[in-house]
């Protein structure tokens, strides 16, 4: 399951598959798939004029298993 939080004070916007616990981050949508997950944090970053941030891990992971499959 991929998260997307958005940070307000500091104009973020995080995807991840973490479930984050920290001042400031809220929940805005989880997807099962990282490509809807981005996706929906892109639009919402370029609708926002937020940075778009996400772990390379995550991203890494994905890509993964689509090359396996």
């Amino acid at each position: 399951m991929y998260r997307v939080y958005l940070n307000p004070k500091e104009g973020r916007v995080l995807v991840t598959k973490t479930k984050l616990f920290e001042d400031g981050w809220v929940l805005v949508t989880r997807h099962s798939t990282w490509d809807r997950a981005y996706r929906k944090a892109l639009y919402i970053a370029s609708k926002l004029d937020y940075v778009l941030e996400w772990y390379l891990e995550d991203q890494i992971q994905h890509v993964l298993q689509v090359f396996k499959n």
